[in-house]
């Protein structure tokens, strides 16, 4: 025989379950957004604030380095200037000395040492030559018995400084320079006579100074 129970069943409460687990999951969930927070404020935050020190620093290194290089730049550009600026000194300097013996000195007295050569003279030098005993030269004298070591001209001065196989040689030399209408003042200072080893010849050393006309 079956049993029916009609009295009214009692059942169970099972609202209480999910309220606590709700609960546990918000205390969960509070306490990772206080560690995340924790974090943001106690290490991403000194963090952050270290990069940007960093960044600032950079920036400002970069800046000086910037500031370094132009100046630097600007120090080998003056520097490239005094150089050249001094090669063009170096160079003038050279063009004057050069300038300092004239051509036509040098000229007229690569011509007077030139065989059967007349110096340069006006009609007046040329009587005062053919008149004057102490400056008429030797016709057929041979130049080549003379030889120049050294020419020094300054302000108009000049110096000739050589050698020659005799003591007349030097005396034609210092004629044809008097009778030159670019020379004046002509001195001949003597010259020395230098005896040479055995077999050798005997030369002799002059110096004459005199004006250059310019």
């Amino acid at each position: 025989m079956i049993r029916i129970n009609l009295l009214p069943h009692k059942k169970k409460s099972s609202s209480s379950t999910p309220v606590e687990g709700e609960k546990t999951v918000g205390i969960g969930m509070g306490i990772l957004i206080a560690v995340v927070a924790g974090l943001f404020f106690f290490v991403h935050t000194p963090l952050q604030d270290d990069f940007d020190a960093q960044e600032r620093s950079n920036a400002k290194l970069k800046a000086e380095n910037t500031n370094i290089n132009q100046r630097t730049k600007d120090f080998k550009d003056l520097k490239a200037a005094f150089q050249a600026a001094q090669v063009q000194a170096a160079a003038i300097t050279s063009l004057n000395d050069a300038r300092a013996t004239p051509a036509n000195f040098l000229y007229e007295l690569s011509s007077i040492l030139k065989p059967n050569t007349r110096p340069t003279m006006t009609a007046s030098m040329a009587k005062d030559v053919e008149d004057n005993e102490n400056l008429r030269w030797q016709k057929g004298w041979d130049p080549q018995h003379v030889w120049i070591d050294s020419i020094k001209e300054k302000e108009g001065e000049f110096t000739l400084i050589g050698s020659a196989l005799s003591d007349g040689d030097v005396t034609q030399l210092a004629h044809r320079l008097a009778a030159s209408a670019y020379f004046d003042r002509v001195q001949p200072e003597g010259s020395v006579k230098k005896s040479g080893k055995a077999g050798s010849i005997t030369i002799y050393t002059f110096r004459i100074t005199g004006q250059v006309r310019y």
